[in-house]
């Protein structure tokens, strides 16, 4: 969930599902201190990852960038007037393995009417089939940022981020 407030605070989620091909859960761990961001969330090379947004009140989602990359979203139906949900996928083909000790800041954008979030996933990319490393730690569901967009701001401030 992405808490971005403005009067309302307008709560914001954004949740990993899966990886698509064979809907195995996604982890992450906490690493302290040792690198910018005191988690790393652990992904494959070469795998395509399921997505979830909902924004809650309601707000449209203009579009969804992921490491410069530009997401389809596909609009939900729900039976709650709520909030808006959209369902998406991103793939890692292209993206490098990472090597011991090190980590790959993944950039998020949510480019919302007159605002955007910015955020950054710090994440660790193993081989397309390997489990052993990647499938430890804690399963990572959703993701959420508690922000704030000051009056006749275009940028969203994260004030706080919780892994779930």
């Amino acid at each position: 969930m992405i808490l971005i407030g403005t009067y309302e605070m307008p709560q914001r989620k954004y949740e990993f599902l899966h990886r698509k091909e064979d809907e195995k859960p996604i982890y992450q761990k906490q690493d302290g201190q040792r690198f910018t961001q005191p988690h790393t969330t652990k992904l494959n090379v070469n795998s395509t990852y399921a997505v979830k947004v909902v924004i809650r009140p309601p707000e449209k989602l203009k579009e969804l960038v992921i490491q410069g990359e530009s997401i389809e979203l596909e609009e939900l139906t729900t039976e709650d007037e709520d909030c808006i949900t959209y369902s998406s996928h991103f793939n890692t083909s292209g993206y490098d393995l990472s090597r011991r000790q090190k980590r790959k800041e993944v950039p998020l954008l949510f480019l919302f009417e007159g605002h955007t979030l910015i955020a950054t996933l710090q994440c660790k990319f193993y081989k397309e089939n390997e489990v052993e490393h990647c499938h430890w730690g804690h399963t990572l569901t959703w993701l959420e940022y508690e922000c704030k967009v000051e009056d006749g701001s275009s940028h969203v401030d994260v004030l706080k981020e919780k892994y779930l």
